[in-house]
């Protein structure tokens, strides 16, 4: 009844169902979806087995938008079926190789030296919502890294581009529920009218993807991103008759939309957190800082080139102790049963006395394992020596997973990495942050399916040029 009037929510349920001391020791915990017989999967072995060993046969969700009344959530990548992701992940994989990663940083570049300038222009001392100052960057770094046109989201919140963004990671009753029922009813989706996107957010995105597309193809220009992708999948089709083009390109905004959503919300997210623990925690902070300031002296007055923003060790180490306290999709769930075809039931022995049936769901507390002491000791402390080069061989792929591991890994998780860096060496090389009066305690939104602090993150920013004295700014 709690995740029902949502004074909490499934994410967090599972926690404490995993940290519960009569299953400190269970491989596996039978629990209910709201109605629907799951289980929550605990041992790290039996996760390796549903994510890579037997991916063929946990190769679905069981959540699932209605097609008929919202097509744009059932087609993409995220709740497509086997057929349907294992063909948009090879046609848009491409797009997130190591050569375009590297063509897209002088965009990202551009997109920090803006929150900089920005955050110079807010004089010495001065406070901010930093899930807005992050979420604007990231809005940023998208448009004109995925979807090939400019925005200016950070000097202008008014934009038509940040304000259909946001929605995307707005948890209002109405969203709440129509992602509850998505998640966990998808039998009563059709029913209840319930749908994933916003339908304004869509029509602009459709709306702003047919104007590039259309200048690109007159233009002839490139860019190396998802519209010159869709561009040249458009140039396969038989004909350029609508009954060809028309659903080709609805397919293809359904695409946009998860790249969209995944590349803002998850980014914005790790950035705010980030910041957040840093402002609590001098010491971890300076320590950032001083190696931003070393690769700056190293570029003596350039840009950082891509090398020596990969170089940067403690910055890499931050932000994935930030993603193991914050993850932003707190759990993971499949179906069981395979792509094709009625499956047998699969058994759980040696772990338990039980066979999943077809059509089961089944979870794995991504927040849960995060803070398990068995795997992390002393898991509420951030930490980022855990992952430095040394401690990184002795962790367990296994119960560390803000990321997918395995075949549904996310394929734009560099990209999300590299953005999330970025944001945070532009943020820090002028200005450091530190808590104040208005800075919150940690509590999350029992509405939102991702972490999300309730009532927004407020920190101060204290401006000191460690780089513009640096770089003689």
């Amino acid at each position: 009844m709690d995740i029902l009037r949502f004074k909490t929510n499934f994410c967090l349920t599972l926690k404490e169902i995993y940290e519960e001391p009569n299953f400190a020791h269970a491989s596996v915990v039978g629990i209910y979806g709201l109605y629907k017989p799951s289980l929550l999967i605990r041992d790290p072995e039996l996760i390796k087995s549903i994510l890579i060993r037997d991916f063929d046969r946990f190769c679905n969700r069981f959540s699932k938008p209605d097609p008929h009344i919202d097509a744009i959530s059932a087609n993409n990548i995220f709740f497509g079926d086997y057929k349907l992701w294992k063909e948009m992940r090879t046609k848009f994989s491409p797009m997130f190789s190591s050569g375009k990663l590297r063509s897209m940083y002088p965009l990202l570049l551009a997109v920090g030296d803006n929150m900089t300038e920005h955050l110079k222009q807010q004089g010495e001392v001065f406070d901010l919502e930093v899930k807005d100052l992050c979420a604007r960057y990231t809005t940023d770094v998208i448009a004109t890294t995925i979807l090939g046109f400019s925005s200016n989201s950070l000097e202008n919140p008014a934009e038509q581009m940040n304000i259909e963004t946001r929605k995307l990671g707005t948890f209002d009753m109405q969203r709440a529920l129509n992602v509850m029922l998505i998640f966990f009813a998808p039998k009563l989706v059709r029913f209840f009218g319930a749908k994933f996107f916003d339908k304004d957010c869509i029509a602009f995105l459709k709306g702003s993807m047919r104007h590039v597309i259309k200048d690109r193809e007159e233009s002839g220009s490139t860019r190396n991103d998802l519209i010159d992708i869709v561009i040249k999948l458009k140039q396969e089709l038989p004909s350029n008759e609508p009954k060809h083009v028309n659903p080709f390109l609805d397919m293809m905004y359904s695409q946009a939309i998860v790249f969209l959503t995944a590349g803002y919300e998850t980014s914005a997210t790790a950035m705010s957190f980030a910041l957040f623990e840093l402002a609590k925690d001098r010491e971890i902070q300076e320590k950032l800082r001083k190696e931003i300031a070393h690769a700056f002296r190293e570029a003596k007055g350039a840009q950082l080139s891509y090398e020596a923003f990969n170089a940067m060790e403690y910055l890499d180490m931050v932000v994935s102790e930030t993603l193991r306290m914050y993850p932003v999709i707190p759990i993971l769930e499949r179906k069981y049963g395979k792509a094709e075809g009625p499956t047998n039931p699969y058994s759980l022995m040696p772990y338990c006395d039980y066979a999943i049936p077809e059509g089961m769901p089944v979870y794995i507390s991504v927040y849960g394992l995060h803070y398990d002491s068995k795997y992390w000791p002393d898991p509420t402390k951030f930490q980022p020596g855990r992952f430095s080069s040394e401690n990184k061989l002795l962790i367990n792929p296994m119960v560390y997973l803000p990321i997918v591991n395995g075949p549904h890994n996310c394929m734009g998780n560099r990209l999300g990495q590299m953005q999330t860096k970025c944001g945070l060496v532009h943020a820090l090389k002028n200005h450091y942050v530190r808590v104040f009066e208005r800075t919150a305690q940690l509590d999350f939104d029992p509405k939102a399916f991702v972490l999300q602090m309730k009532g927004g993150m407020y920190l101060e920013f204290v401006q000191d040029n460690m780089c513009a004295n640096i770089n003689g700014e």
